[in-house]
Parts: C-alpha cells; sequence; structure tokens
C-alpha cells in the first residue's frame, strides 16, 4: 500500500508549501498530492482553498487574484507555483495532482497542468484527479493516456456532480474515496471496474486498519511517517 503525503507532509509544515513537500519525501514517502488552481492572471497556484479566508480573514475567490498579489497576502508562507514544486519531485515518486475547479469549461487549467505535466516528463508517474468530472473528461480528451482520478464523497453538501456514476463519462484510472463513506457495496462497484483504489485521508489507526481492510492500493496522509504495520 503506498503512502501518499496529503498536500506534502502538513504535521511537519505548512501543506501545500515546498517545505512541506519536502519533508515528505525525507520521510520516505511514495508519492505527493497537492491541490492547483488558477488565479485571475492563469498562474497555476498551488492552493487549496477557493478564497483566502485562511490568509486574510476574507473570502475573496482566488481566481479573483494576481498570483503576485496572492503572495503579498500569505505572509507566513509562500504559495508555490506548479512548475516550482515539479523540480523538487524525485525520479519514480508518484505526484497527485487534483485541479481545483467549480466550472464546467476548463480547458485553461487543463492545458496549463498538462502542459507542466508533459514538460517534466512525469506522465507515467502522475495521476491526475478532481472531484469535477467535466475536468477529467477534458482531459481525457487532450491526453487520452493521462491516468485520472476520480475523486469520491458522500459528505452533505457536496457538488451534485461529485458522484461514482461519473466513471461513464470519464473511464478512470483510479477512484479516490473519502474513507469514512466507503463501504462494501462501493467496494464491490470499484472493483467491477477494475481501478485503483486511494483512499483520503488516513490520519489515524482506525481508518489504516480499514484501508487495510479494503486493500487499497495506496492512501493520502497527513503523517508521512504513519506506522503501516499497526494492527
Amino acid at each position: 500500500m503506498l503512502i501518499i503525503g496529503h498536500r506534502g507532509a502538513p504535521n511537519l509544515a505548512h501543506e501545500n508549501t515546498i517545505d512541506s513537500f519536502e519533508k515528505a519525501f525525507k520521510n520516505n514517502v511514495d508519492g505527493i498530492e497537492l491541490d492547483v488552481q488558477l488565479t485571475k492572471d492563469n498562474k497555476l497556484a498551488v492552493f487549496h482553498d477557493f478564497h483566502t479566508f485562511a490568509l486574510n480573514g476574507h473570502n475573496q475567490l482566488i481566481k479573483d487574484i494576481l498570483y503576485k498579489d496572492l503572495q503579498k497576502i500569505s505572509k507566513r508562507f509562500t504559495i508555490p507555483t506548479l512548475d516550482e514544486v515539479l523540480k523538487y519531485l524525485p525520479a519514480n515518486k508518484e505526484l497527485h495532482i487534483e485541479i481545483k475547479s467549480n466550472q464546467i469549461n476548463n480547458n485553461i487549467i487543463v492545458d496549463k497542468v498538462l502542459k507542466s505535466v508533459s514538460k517534466k516528463n512525469i506522465n507515467k508517474n502522475c495521476i491526475i484527479s478532481s472531484f469535477n468530472p467535466f475536468v477529467l473528461s477534458a482531459i481525457k480528451k487532450k491526453a487520452p493516456l493521462q491516468k485520472v482520478g476520480l475523486l469520491w464523497t458522500r459528505s452533505i453538501g457536496c457538488s451534485w456532480f461529485i458522484t461514482h456514476y461519473s466513471y461513464y463519462k470519464v473511464k478512470p484510472y483510479s477512484f479516490h474515496a473519502n474513507i469514512n463513506y466507503f463501504n462494501h457495496e462501493i467496494e464491490h462497484w470499484v472493483q467491477r471496474k477494475g481501478l485503483k483504489l486511494y483512499f483520503y485521508t488516513v490520519n489515524n489507526s482506525r481508518e489504516l486498519i480499514k484501508a487495510k481492510e479494503y486493500q487499497a492500493d495506496g492512501i493520502f496522509t497527513d503523517y508521512p511517517n504513519i506506522d503501516l504495520s499497526s494492527k
């Protein structure tokens, strides 16, 4: 079972930063996961939230802010671009890029992510994921051989398009499931479709035991030194 550093190693450094990714690699993770979204000037900012509330207490959308201004708002840590993170990616490590987008038309962000991945020549070790099936569908049309991961949850308030039935539109390589909502019904469906199975976010022994019981191929965790030998 692969250990993927969820936004790097957020228990050791601020999530989605170069420091966080470097610390994850120093703890011998099998790969890292990060979030990307477009700024106003179409830079691929590695940042999770759609708004700036965590930075300055305001709900200004990232997509409405220039990248240089976003850096000014973020006083405690530096928000990297995707290309900057890729400079620190070791060979033979998995890279999971989650594209953050609520739009139906995602051509700009899809094109830019695919360009960065291709330029780095890491297509085989990269899985591009999203909750948005329109993002994944666009990727498959533009780069049919690119691996994509369908993110899934059943949490209250999630968008209408977050469903495992998006499989039929996307035909993903892997299924990235919220471990809290996973059950045998979904397990059997994943097995029938022949999908790789990843769980998020596995941070304690109870969740780890569940991941093992369902024979996950990998887990996303905030703790890169999580003990897989625990029973």
